[in-house]
Order: structure tokens, then sequence, then C-alpha cells
């Protein structure tokens, strides 16, 4: 019999882990695997300029273009900031509070059962 392997993550949400939309993009272009230079020249932009729209400088008022988002995902892959924007405005708090609830009293009786057998 083979034997299953169960995952718990604690990790938070996106907005837990990214408070500021900047957050999620900046982790979505740096986190992705790709060479930053690349990235820039998909955007057909310089690294230094990618990185300075990317950066958190209120001393500098470039940031980077909205309009330009969807390309930045197509480039990194990384679905991560649309997902922020869905969680921020579209999911329902009591909602998720029912789902970790629900999840919750699925769990308990398989750690229940897990903790019998630690202690046989």
């Amino acid at each position: 019999m083979a034997e299953k392997q169960m995952e718990l993550s604690f990790e938070g949400g996106l907005l837990d882990q990214f408070p500021q939309y900047r957050d999620v993009v900046r982790a979505a272009v740096y986190g992705c695997g790709r060479q930053f230079k690349a990235i820039a020249a998909d955007l057909d932009m310089s690294p230094s300029l990618l990185s300075r729209m990317l950066a958190d400088n209120p001393d500098d008022n470039r940031n980077f273009p909205l309009d330009r988002l969807p390309e930045l995902i197509g480039a990194t892959q990384d679905r991560r900031p649309v997902y922020w924007l869905v969680e921020r405005f579209l999911e329902d708090p009591k909602r998720r509070k029912r789902q970790a609830a629900d999840t919750l009293c699925e769990l308990l009786p398989r750690i229940e059962q897990a903790l019998k057998e630690l202690e046989r």
C-alpha cells in the first residue's frame, strides 16, 4: 500500500504575504526564475529602467505603467499579481473563514488518527 503524504501550508494569503500591490509585482519579477535582463528585454526596457520602475523609492516618480502589466505577467508567467487583485477585491472574507473552518473539520480526524499512530 502506498503511503500518502499530507501537505499543510501555513503560508498566509497573498494579501498577508504582500501588503502592497507593488510587492507582489516585484516578487513576480524577481522570483520567476528568469534572468532580470531577459524580462526587461521582453518588455523592451533596459534592466536599469525596469529596476527603477519596480523600486519603492518615494523620491523617484518613475513607476511601472499599469498598461504594461499584462506584458509583465506574460514575461514572468507568474499570475500572483492577478490573484492578489482577486483576493483583494473579489473574495468574500466570510466565505474564506467558512472555507478555513471546513478545511480544519476535514483535517482534524486525519490529524487525530496520525497522533494515535504516533502513540503506538
